[in-house]
């Protein structure tokens, strides 16, 4: 035990998840049987694993919690079948989020344990009480939770951090081919709207916009700009127009895969006019998705069902050799130093939600953070209410981001968001082999497992 916890007599505040049918039961046998363990544990029943949302976990720590277990079924023992082979999954991910942060891992367990395993019930609670007691309290993160009334922090990054923030380019003459192909398909009545950008009046830069006519269409440009045009396709005033065009580079593709393996858009109501990163113009894509063996990334060359072949094993589409660069010397940084780091970054955040507005794929008709029926979350931009919403974002984009840097580009404190973002895509391609965006047929990962997915750090 600590010195600090010797001479305060600490004692740990431990919550635990457990499912109803197994860990529950395996903690009544070993009440029953008159087993003794620490009393520091708060169980929380729930009727499976497969219900135990990351938020839980979140909020646990954030409400004075010294550390979290989380305990179900053994894989194949699920009373819903596959309920926990899903958690294992989700947790395998939110390690990695966690680890980013520099979160201390030794804080938060999982544990595998039956009905009848109340021995191990006792032993893995005792275990991960006498642990708690020699680390002691959790100041760093009481420290943040407690912060109610941040300093505003300067913009200027730190040692690790380059600055990813692309700049605005100006608005650059279209391929005349992609005109053509646009104002035809709008004069023949194809296309009800085609959607792409236009030279800005009061900035020097492209905006979106969507063109309705043939004429307007000769108001395009270079889709040179920072945002990702699928976004815009959130607008019921634009869904409206169905069936519709979008110019698309290699981001907007990977969006639209996304989106259609989540069922959220028709791939069959959306013409795609392919251009590459210069803004020339490769052709019409039909609704595979698949884009022609040409340059179509800012990196790479080759369609988006060819990224994966093109790239090194350890690179997700779409992030930049500066974004990963800036990852890896943060990931080589200690714990503390990666948990100072995005404590400081984090405390940048003004709860704009301008990251969400930009990101294509940032598609719930209400987010959590703006739920008051529960509030999950402090919705001001404090310690807690920051923090969390950075975690719930990165977290809810693992095996989605494309890597667009629409959010990171969008964020006026400058927080950097492509990091978060480019972990979670890296966590997604080495244990899984997944790649955002490549294939609209593929089963989205969080809603998908394999029974031989890698579960070392469970008990």
């Amino acid at each position: 035990m600590s010195e600090v916890a010797k001479s305060s007599g600490f004692e740990p505040r431990i919550t635990a998840f457990v499912c109803k049918w197994c860990t529950y039961a395996g903690a009544d046998l070993a009440g029953t049987s008159r087993m003794t363990y620490a009393p520091n544990v708060r169980a929380l029943m729930v009727p499976c694993t497969g219900r135990i949302d990351v938020s839980f976990v979140i909020r646990a720590f954030l409400q004075g919690a010294d550390g979290v277990i989380v305990s179900g079924c053994h894989p194949g023992d699920c009373h819903y079948t596959a309920g926990n082979y899903r958690a294992r999954r989700r947790w395998i991910l939110f390690r990695d989020l966690l680890d980013t942060l520099g979160f201390d891992l030794r804080r938060f367990e999982l544990a595998w344990i039956s009905a009848a395993e109340g021995a191990k019930w006792v032993k893995t609670i005792q275990a991960f009480t006498d642990r708690l007691r020699d680390l002691g309290p959790y100041t760093a993160m009481h420290h943040l939770a407690e912060d109610r009334a941040p300093a505003i922090a300067p913009r200027a990054g730190t040692d690790v951090l380059v600055d990813l923030a692309t700049a605005e380019p100006e608005a650059a003459a279209v391929d005349p081919q992609l005109v053509a192909a646009v104002a035809e398909a709008l004069e023949a009545g194809r296309l009800k709207a085609v959607v792409g950008w236009t030279k800005s009046p009061t900035l020097n830069r492209p905006r979106p916009a969507w063109f309705v006519t043939a004429t307007t269409a000769k108001e395009m440009v270079s889709p040179n700009g920072n945002g990702n045009l699928v976004r815009l396709l959130k607008k019921r005033e634009l869904r409206a127009l169905l069936p519709l065009g979008l110019v698309a580079r290699a981001c907007e593709v990977a969006a639209l895969n996304v989106l259609a393996q989540e069922a959220s858009i028709d791939l069959s109501a959306v013409t795609v006019f392919a251009v590459d990163c210069n803004g020339r113009y490769l052709g019409v894509v039909g609704q595979a998705l698949r884009l022609p063996s040409t340059d179509i990334s800012a990196n790479q060359s080759g369609s988006p069902a060819g990224l994966l072949a093109d790239r090194p094993a350890d690179r997700p589409v779409g992030f930049s050799d500066e974004t990963l660069k800036a990852l890896d010397q943060l990931m080589a940084k200690s714990p503390e130093e990666r948990w100072t780091f995005w404590a400081a970054q984090s405390a940048k955040c003004l709860k704009c939600y301008a990251c969400r507005g930009s990101c294509p794929l940032c598609t719930c008709s209400q987010c959590i953070m703006d739920k008051n029926q529960p509030q999950w979350f402090p919705s001001a931009a404090d310690g807690p209410g920051n923090f969390a919403w950075q975690m719930v974002r990165a977290f809810h984009l693992a095996g989605r981001c494309v890597g667009c840097g629409a959010c990171h580009n969008a964020c006026p404190a400058g927080v950097p968001l492509n990091l978060l973002n480019a972990a979670m895509a890296r966590s997604t391609l080495k244990p899984f082999g997944h790649l955002a965006g490549i294939d609209p047929q593929a089963v989205p990962l969080q809603s998908d497992f394999r029974p031989a997915d890698k579960e070392d750090f469970i008990l």
